[in-house]
């Protein structure tokens, strides 16, 4: 009986952590009523996307808002392209890619200002977290080249499921620094993901 209620319970949570309609390197979510909510050292912040796109240029970008636990906000514009995934600085109209769409060990790209590199040095990566398990990872090296943000560190190891695109970071001494925590997706009026409703 109580295996039975275990595997149970287990269903319940596995459900609930993971929807068919999800998937990429880079998730792009196109309704505002699909959130994700990530544990960052003794805080956390939330992510979701607007229900609308913004044109910037000649391109559409899907508008991305992440809300900080001490309440900061960052707003960051995406769009997927034929060969990469960019962000635009709305200020400069400056682009970077964030990650190729089909990314594989060896890819490496600059942020526009040549100040971090970027590159795929691992595929088939486990990232465990204390909520979930990711399989099939892949680590992406990024590393600071001009000591611009003076506050980061030189070097971070990301991580990005092929289902649930970026679910995490470490440091050069492989200490979780941030993780994928919770995720809802078309979520109703009302609904809790992580501390938010």
């Amino acid at each position: 009986m109580k295996k039975i209620i275990g595997i149970l319970i287990l269903a319940v949570l596995l459900v609930s952590f993971t929807n068919q309609d999800l998937k990429g390197y880079i998730t792009l979510f196109e309704d505002a009523s699909s959130a994700k909510y990530y544990k960052y050292g003794d805080s956390h912040y939330f992510e979701s996307f607007d229900n609308d796109k913004e044109t910037i240029g000649d391109k559409e970008y899907y508008v991305r808002y992440r809300k900080y636990g001490w309440g900061t906000v960052d707003t960051t514009y995406y769009r997927k392209g034929s060969e990469n995934y960019y962000h635009i600085n709305k200020k400069t109209l400056e682009e970077s890619i964030i990650l190729p769409v089909n990314p594989k060990v060896g890819d490496q790209w600059l942020e526009h200002d040549k100040s971090w590199s970027y590159e795929v040095i691992a595929d088939q990566q486990k990232f465990k977290t204390p909520a979930k398990k990711y399989k099939n990872c892949i680590k992406v090296r990024c590393t600071q080249l001009t000591n611009k943000d003076k506050r980061k560190n030189k070097e971070y190891l990301l991580y990005y499921s092929p289902i649930y695109g970026y679910v995490g970071n470490v440091d050069g001494k492989g200490k979780i620094l941030s993780y994928l925590s919770d995720l809802k997706l078309n979520a109703k009026e009302g609904e809790v993901i992580g501390d938010f409703k």
